[in-house]
């Protein structure tokens, strides 16, 4: 079998749903890396807030962090690093503006940065690297971000979306997160896992009918239908069901993507 690009989504996907590895996705992960194939994690997530999966996982491959706008390689020097940045002037219009706009909390993140402006409501819930996080401010922001997260009022989401696209939209786009939870992402313009997934199989010269992409939400979209096998999880929504090649039988709580893996490279003992 050719050597496989798998990209591995971690919430909802690899993780189950109290954001754990099992151990048969921990086993399978390392059968397929010793076996020759390379397997990324390609996350929304922070490093900092996939740092710890990586190394459970005991990787050895180059991560993309923030929906791609960063692809590194965790704990050494890479040459091949990238990332795309939001301009810190964006920044700090919606710090000014926070409470007139109806934001509760910024969060401005990089590589091995946090910092954030506002009211910690129920950020800490989904970002806990934000404990103890530097206040941001023009005097603290001193260079651009890769990743800019905004918790808002959920009645205000609309008017705040309307603002950042009449003003910025030529350098930004503006994801809004699924569920009750009134959260934007706000990344660089045409950014998104599928530019990472591009990335990392261009440099280990895989092409893209061997690459495996696994995802459940809005976020995985591009990388889904850029994958020559794009794997909606059984727990996904309906959207990404409907744009993949294919479904896994069992969800993330069922140890949906190792069985999958297991099943399509002939694991089984």
């Amino acid at each position: 079998m050719e050597r496989k690009l798998i990209a591995l989504d971690l919430d909802g996907t690899t993780l189950n749903a109290a954001s754990k590895l099992n151990s048969a996705t921990i086993q399978t992960m390392q059968r397929l890396q010793a076996a020759g194939h390379v397997v990324s994690i390609i996350t929304g997530r922070s490093y900092q807030g996939s740092q710890a999966i990586y190394d459970e996982l005991t990787l050895t491959s180059p991560m993309i962090n923030f929906n791609g706008s960063l692809g590194h390689l965790p704990h050494q020097e890479w040459d091949n690093e990238y990332q795309f940045t939001l301009n810190k002037a964006i920044v700090l219009a919606l710090v000014k503006y926070r409470e007139q706009l109806g934001i509760n909390e910024i969060i401005a993140e990089n590589k091995n940065s946090t910092m954030t402006a506002g009211q910690d409501i129920i950020a800490g819930q989904f970002f806990p690297e934000i404990a103890n996080s530097p206040r941001l401010t023009p005097q603290t922001l001193t260079r651009n971000p890769n990743s800019l997260v905004l918790l808002v009022q959920l009645d205000r989401r609309s008017a705040i979306i309307d603002w950042i696209e009449s003003r910025f939209g030529d350098q930004v786009d503006v994801g809004v997160w699924g569920g009750p939870n009134a959260i934007l992402e706000i990344t660089s313009k045409g950014v998104h896992k599928a530019k990472g997934v591009a990335y990392l199989a261009d440099y280990f010269q895989i092409d893209r009918e061997n690459i495996i992409a696994f995802g459940d939400e809005h976020n995985d979209l591009e990388m889904l239908q850029y994958a020559g096998l794009g794997v909606a999880m059984q727990n996904g929504t309906a959207p990404i069901k409907a744009a993949a090649d294919d479904v896994t039988t069992y969800d993330n709580d069922q140890n949906g993507v190792a069985r999958y893996l297991s099943d399509y490279f002939d694991l089984a003992e």
